[in-house]
């Protein structure tokens, strides 16, 4: 980074830390769920689709993993969850357009038209949204 972008960096970081207020309750109450929308071409040549990803919250999150305990393959390999169990249930509760339940997403889940990357990447996005942290950023007296 140049001297001049780096002095840029500082200074609209510095601003933002003088602009920032304090946290309250009703403030943090005020906190909506985090959501996602994206596009993805299914086919070569198609237009894409979208989808609407909303977060849920850390204790439903929880619950769904605790709902689906590895096998003992799975286990044995590390995994803290039954990935074809938790993914078509998650998708269920963050995807809400298009709005599948779980039995939708699990036939997409197991179809033979799709591959695993292609699943796990909306799994892994429904994951990351539930699982996203803030920016936490330092001020002077930190």
């Amino acid at each position: 980074m140049s001297p001049v972008a780096q002095t840029d960096a500082v200074a609209t970081a510095e601003t933002q830390r003088k602009a920032a207020k304090r946290a309250t309750l009703a403030t943090l109450r005020s906190k909506r769920r985090v959501e996602k929308e994206f596009t993805v071409a299914l086919n070569d040549g198609e237009d894409p689709v979208s989808f609407l990803f909303r977060s849920i919250g850390a204790q439903d999150y929880d619950k769904l993993i605790t709902k689906c305990p590895p096998t003992r393959d799975q286990q044995a390999n590390g995994a803290n969850y039954d990935i074809n169990k938790l993914a078509p249930l998650l998708l269920a509760r963050v995807c809400v357009e298009p709005v599948l339940d779980e039995a939708e997403w699990r036939e997409i889940w197991d179809s033979p038209d799709w591959n695993a990357g292609e699943v796990a990447s909306l799994f892994y996005a429904a994951g990351e949204l539930c699982q996203r942290g803030l920016e936490l950023n330092p001020t002077e007296a930190g």
